[in-house]
């Protein structure tokens, strides 16, 4: 499923982002959902059967636009959320940040990854292990952003903490995203159009067609090679697991972004 940028994944049920009885009603990616998937057509089981409504088993910040992962059936639900839970999933994100970033002298780097290892508190007040894998693609000048630059990285969280990503480039690599009103004090022209941040891609091991039943079907179907490129199939070589892996494009303005910045800057340079 492909969240768009301001929507909220649940209702607010307390602690960070909502209060005790909850602020969004239906304004929610979980009320949208069965408007726009169809149900399961599962065959039930004393294990298995059809959820009422789908389910996300993750979320993303209300701000932030990109892929969130949907169950159908209630083995579905139990599996892909273990696999956020105990980081089998992977995610990746693509962000625009507020000038170029710094790289700390005890980051490490390696083939172009550069890995923040910096812990963040949880809603308790408790410090936890937050660890962020980023790399930078491309820059681009602007009028308005810190050191006239700002940067389309990539982002592979390693665990799950409260705005990591943002307090991360922040804090540690003193870029905040751009358009993140809560951690970027710098230029409010920059936060017109919104976070400029995406889950853009993601990769988890299928529910079905790794589970005893499922993968003697899988055993027939992956001679197809069509269609398992439809349905992003694929089986991972080490491991057997049968691997489900989707990217999709970045939001059209975060390309309309950088070039309208870049070509201010420039002509502004020109007439200097």
């Amino acid at each position: 499923m492909n969240k768009p940028a301001g929507i909220v994944s649940y209702r607010a049920e307390g602690g960070r982002g909502g209060g005790a009885r909850g602020g969004h009603g239906r304004d929610t990616l979980l009320s949208a959902l069965p408007s726009v998937l169809s149900p399961s057509n599962v065959h039930i089981s004393d294990d298995n059967w059809p959820l009422k409504r789908p389910q996300p088993v993750h979320r993303l910040d209300r701000p932030t636009s990109g892929l969130v992962v949907v169950a159908k059936t209630k083995s579905a639900a139990v599996h892909l959320s273990q696999q956020f839970e105990f980081r089998r999933a992977q995610k990746t994100y693509m962000a625009i940040l507020n000038g170029y970033p710094h790289q700390p002298e005890d980051e490490t780097a390696k083939d172009d990854w550069n890995v923040i290892d910096y812990d963040l508190d949880d809603s308790s007040g408790r410090n936890r292990s937050a660890i962020t894998q980023w790399k930078v693609l491309r820059t681009a000048k602007s009028l308005h952003a810190n050191n006239g630059t700002l940067t389309l990285v990539e982002l592979k969280p390693k665990t799950g903490r409260y705005h990591q990503l943002r307090r991360h480039m922040a804090w540690v690599c003193k870029s905040p995203i751009c358009g993140d009103s809560s951690y970027d004090e710098g230029s409010l022209r920059l936060r017109k159009r919104g976070l400029f941040l995406c889950s853009n891609e993601i990769m988890i091991e299928h529910p079905y067609y790794n589970s005893p039943i499922g993968r003697k079907e899988w055993d027939r179907v992956k001679k197809d090679a069509q269609n398992l490129a439809k349905e992003h199939l694929q089986e991972d070589e080490e491991t057997g697991r049968v691997i489900v892996k989707v990217r999709i494009d970045l939001p059209s303005k975060f390309e309309s972004f950088l070039r309208h910045e870049d070509e201010r800057a420039s002509k502004f340079s020109q007439q200097e």
